[in-house]
């Protein structure tokens, strides 16, 4: 006998699939969606308080993401910054109100679109190897093609930001950043010991490495990439010392429950004065 499960399913079927853009995951009521909303809001701040800030982000900042990614051609597109990383990124530097903006590894633009749009008054600068994938060419960003680590661009204030979406070494990222005068960075392919299976290129050693604790020198994790069998052994000298210059370290919290979208591999790090 064959089960019919929509004969006992709550769930109606109300006709064709609806085309919504690629950060709308649902409809709610109105009133149900503020109250998810101020939930989401909640978290935000709670988090923000966490490491140590003072949120100010609002409910009009999350309106202004919203509508910012309405615009982004890049969001959504396969290997971009999920769409909660690009969420944790656009209220972050809203709260930090930083004076120059730095991002490595730009590829299609999602992100560097989101920080844009998060701080337009900031100086930006973007580096990567190539800007062929870029889909929109974005007014007041110094489009740098090379390696960040070959240029000269210094932190001016207390406030000043990095984004590495590279997926290069973050403990070598973290010297460069501190040398250079900035104290928040956010990095991106940093997998715990679980995760990495998800990745060709993670960026070892990673935040996460360091954050954690486990790894000792001369570890080993192995996992399978399209076929191919890849192998990781921890190295303290990798590190780069990476973790004396450490303040903090905060995995951002998932807010998949409230927006649907996916979470990033992102870490938060503020680094010593």
């Amino acid at each position: 006998m064959n089960y019919d499960m929509s004969a006992v399913s709550l769930v109606q079927d109300i006709g064709t699939a609806v085309l919504e853009p690629p950060f709308v995951k649902y409809r709610a009521n109105p009133a149900l969606h503020a109250r998810n909303m101020e939930e989401l809001l909640g978290c935000v701040r709670d988090f923000f308080t966490k490491i140590g800030l003072s949120p100010t982000v609002s409910m009009s900042d999350l309106d202004e993401y919203f509508q910012a990614m309405l615009r982004n051609r890049a969001f959504g597109i396969p290997n971009t910054t999920p769409g909660n990383g690009t969420l944790w990124l656009f209220l972050l530097v809203r709260e930090l109100q930083p004076k120059v903006i730095v991002e490595s590894g730009v590829h299609r633009g999602s992100s560097l679109f989101t920080l844009r749009h998060a701080a337009p008054q900031a100086k930006m600068f973007a580096f990567d190897v190539g800007f062929g994938y870029v889909l929109t060419r974005l007014d007041g960003v110094d489009y740098r093609e090379r390696d960040w680590s070959l240029d000269n661009v210094r932190a001016e204030n207390r406030s000043d930001f990095c984004f590495f979406d590279d997926h290069v070494n973050n403990c070598m990222r973290i010297r460069q950043s501190y040398e250079r005068g900035f104290r928040h960075l956010v990095v991106d392919d940093s997998p715990d010991l679980g995760e990495i299976n998800q990745f060709r290129y993670p960026a070892v050693p990673s935040v996460s490495m360091l954050e954690n604790g486990k790894w000792n020198e001369g570890d080993t994790v192995e996992w399978n990439w399209n076929g191919r069998r890849l192998r990781y052994t921890f190295r303290v000298a990798d590190t780069f010392g990476a973790k004396d210059v450490i303040e903090a370290a905060y995995r951002f919290p998932s807010i998949k429950q409230w927006t649907g979208m996916e979470d990033a591999y992102h870490y938060y790090v503020r680094l010593k004065s």
